[in-house]
């Protein structure tokens, strides 16, 4: 009999590139705003962009003591001097996904705020998107659920998402619909994965992430829907103040995990959480929110791919 992860692997791989639109995402009610029939915007081959955050770790740690974080930074793109925005988790989550760090630097305390954000930006473009929160017990749970902490969910901060039930149930949802979704086909374009305390190396350490990482990532890396998708990894913040512009939240990593990138590619130009928003957006055609994301201030990692 085939192992239960033999069997998994064998269905990732013989999933095809997802359909949209999203059916889990059109299965409730929605506003206007999150109608989904994406439009032929993309800068290129790239469709989905996935984003996982790691937790706490500066870049050179971060290379000795995970390796397969290393090899992946060795396989494919790696932005060599990339930082977070300020201390502590929050708000460089919002910087990532809103362009803004709203009050939230020193702080890691759930407040709401009403302004623009990527999943309004998707929503404008008919392209569809979720977050996937591991072990968060109910969508857009704004109650700490240990190992789920509520300071690693970004949309539930963003009021016009949080207050508005039929797009929490669309949109910021438990890692189980990720899943759910792989086994569909149904690969959003845009997918934010927050592992939780222990998986994302908060309480537990790189190591322990690493092996995580290598244990989720891998099996699609096999799968031809990875031909249209950059995985993009990085860590929230490092345990230093090093950064550039005024940003003070440590020497992080990042790597662009794609067939579309140019194995050992190492861009050495300064870049932060605002230029990982920037590239999201250029890649799937989504304009900005007019913050820290404008292009002129942060510009889009191209270097990171060899498409045109």
């Amino acid at each position: 009999m085939l192992g239960l992860g033999i069997v998994v692997a064998m269905v990732l791989a013989s999933v095809g590139p997802s359909a949209v639109p999203h059916s889990r995402h059109v299965a409730v009610a929605a506003p206007a705003l999150d109608s989904e029939s994406p439009q032929s915007l993309f800068a290129g081959p790239i469709h989905h962009v996935v984003v996982v955050v790691l937790e706490n770790a500066e870049a050179s740690n971060v290379l000795r003591k995970g390796p397969y974080l290393e090899t992946l930074s060795d396989s494919y793109a790696y932005a060599s001097m990339d930082y977070a925005v300020c201390h502590p988790s929050a708000p460089n989550y919002l910087a990532m996904t809103s362009g803004g760090t709203f009050t939230q630097c020193g702080s890691d305390t759930h407040h709401v705020f009403a302004g623009s954000n990527l999943g309004d930006l998707l929503g404008r473009k008919h392209e569809s998107w979720a977050a996937f929160a591991q072990s968060m017990p109910v969508p857009c749970d704004t109650t700490n659920s240990y190992p789920y902490a509520v300071k690693h969910n970004p949309f539930v901060f963003y009021s016009d998402i949080v207050k508005n039930k039929s797009r929490c149930g669309l949109h910021d949802l438990p890692l189980t619909a990720w899943n759910a979704d792989v086994l569909a086909g149904t690969i959003p374009n845009f997918a934010l994965i927050v592992p939780n305390l222990k998986n994302d190396g908060h309480d537990t350490g790189i190591a322990y992430a690493d092996t995580w990482l290598k244990g989720w990532l891998s099996p699609y890396l096999k799968a031809s829907w990875f031909n249209s998708t950059v995985f993009f990894i990085t860590f929230d913040e490092g345990t230093t103040n090093a950064g550039y512009n005024h940003l003070a939240g440590g020497h992080i990593y990042l790597v662009a995990v794609s067939s579309h990138s140019t194995a050992g590619t190492a861009i050495t130009s300064n870049s932060s959480h605002y230029s990982l928003l920037t590239t999201i957006e250029w890649l799937l055609g989504l304009g900005s929110n007019g913050r820290n994301d404008k292009a002129t201030l942060n510009s889009p990692l191209q270097e990171l791919f060899t498409f045109a």
